[in-house]
């Protein structure tokens, strides 16, 4: 008889590092921040020039994007790939400051942000649209309480969570009139603090609790484990409570007590003073977040009257790094994209 494959090692020891931080310690709240220079700036007219000669579609492979993202930006591929990569080891988030997006047409700002996420890794599809770059704004359908609503679609506060790529990359083309600012916590830290005051709920962890899938893929729910410990890294993938909170509906399985009870611990450290940094994205910014690394939230915001601006509009991707850590589909089911419904048409 083959005897099976061992399981799934749960990691008792802290982590120590960089990775494992608390707000207090980071130099500025955005953690890291690439001021873009004159010469970068040169660069991206160069692309968007290019682009005007020789369209690119933005659901095109990854390799003409990249190709193209290297011969006119040469600068700012290197430093938009070392960027992201540096999330793996360092603090797990950073930020590209000053594209000029209020200089170019809306068609130019989603080329510059495929080619940029181009050099970075593979971008994933969001969707069952198969779309690679996603509108984070208010659709007007209400909050997360409509089972149709995802988090991207709504005005509403977003509790701590991670995205599927290994990158979220999130590109602000125009803030909110009010709130809507980025909170950013080290899940490292977080899994320390429950080493600390709650070992006994990690096996809970580890095995994960049941998502809805908001009706953007078969099956209508999921189970995916919070934490995962392979070839020596421990990895996070902490999905919207709310989804969580709405899995009963359609899997008539209630959620336990102590379920509940460990998804409001892991909220609570995450929320807890002086463990997140929380800032204002400006326009033109780019904000990397390293979904195995580090949770993010979100304020509620309010567009204000609308008008000329509008509304909040930021751009996202997902993408996953060249040569990447390796983990099952059960720590993210959604990881290398969402797979298109059979009645959806190119």
């Amino acid at each position: 008889m083959t005897l099976p494959d061992p399981p799934q090692a749960i990691r008792t020891e802290p982590i120590t590092g960089p990775t494992a931080w608390l707000a207090a310690e980071l130099p500025v709240p955005e953690g890291v921040v690439h001021e873009l220079t004159p010469a970068h700036l040169d660069e991206i007219a160069a692309l968007t020039k290019a682009l005007r000669t020789e369209p690119l579609p933005l659901l095109a492979d990854r390799e003409p994007w990249r190709e193209l993202a290297r011969r006119t930006m040469p600068l700012l591929s290197e430093l938009a790939h070392s960027t992201a990569h540096r999330t793996e080891t360092h603090i797990g988030t950073a930020v590209l400051r000053g594209l000029p997006v209020a200089d170019l047409a809306p068609d130019e700002i989603r080329g510059l942000y495929r080619a940029l996420g181009a050099v970075m890794g593979t971008a994933v599809s969001q969707n069952t649209r198969g779309e690679y770059i996603a509108d984070v704004r208010d659709y007007g359908n209400g909050g997360l309480d409509n089972s149709t609503v995802r988090g991207h679609q709504t005005t509403s506060a977003l509790r701590f969570h991670s995205d599927d790529g290994d990158l979220a990359l999130l590109l602000c083309v125009r803030p909110a009139a009010d709130g809507g600012t980025s909170l950013i916590a080290s899940a490292m830290t977080i899994y320390n603090e429950l080493l600390r005051r709650a070992p006994h709920l990690l096996g809970l962890y580890y095995n994960g609790f049941v998502y809805e899938n908001r009706d953007e893929e078969d099956p209508p729910a999921y189970r995916n484990a919070v934490f995962g410990y392979y070839h020596g890294q421990l990895t996070c993938r902490y999905f919207l409570r709310d989804y969580v909170d709405s899995s009963p509906a359609v899997t008539h399985v209630p959620v336990s007590d102590l379920e509940r009870h460990a998804l409001d611990l892991f909220e609570a450290l995450a929320a807890r003073p002086g463990a997140a940094t929380e800032y204002a994205l400006r326009a033109g910014d780019l904000q990397l977040v390293n979904n195995n690394i580090v949770v993010h939230a979100r304020r509620s915001f309010s567009d204000g009257t609308g008008g000329a601006g509008g509304g909040r509009l930021l751009l996202r991707q997902w993408v996953n790094l060249d040569g990447g850590r390796q983990f099952p589909t059960t720590l993210c089911r959604h990881r290398y994209g969402m797979r298109k419904k059979p009645d959806v048409r190119d």
